[in-house]
């Protein structure tokens, strides 16, 4: 029997992701951009499940701005 993913946890970091899609007002989750690029390093078991942290999408926009920085 398959584990049940908690949703409240990123799958990346596994720190609390602070996400209310389901709350009355909408989430910051629904109107940030997650990079394809950073989806793809999620486990196949936690997508669509559980949203990337705000925390590890900044990470990921400034780690990249920084390489594109250096090209």
């Amino acid at each position: 029997m398959a584990e049940q993913v908690d949703s409240t946890v990123c799958p990346l970091c596994q720190a609390n992701n602070q996400c209310g899609v389901n709350a009355a007002e909408p989430c910051w989750c629904t109107k940030e951009k997650v990079p394809a690029e950073l989806i793809e390093q999620v486990s196949d078991e936690y997508v669509n499940k559980s949203c990337i942290c705000k925390a590890c999408i900044e990470k990921f926009n400034l780690a990249t701005a920084n390489i594109k920085e250096v090209k």
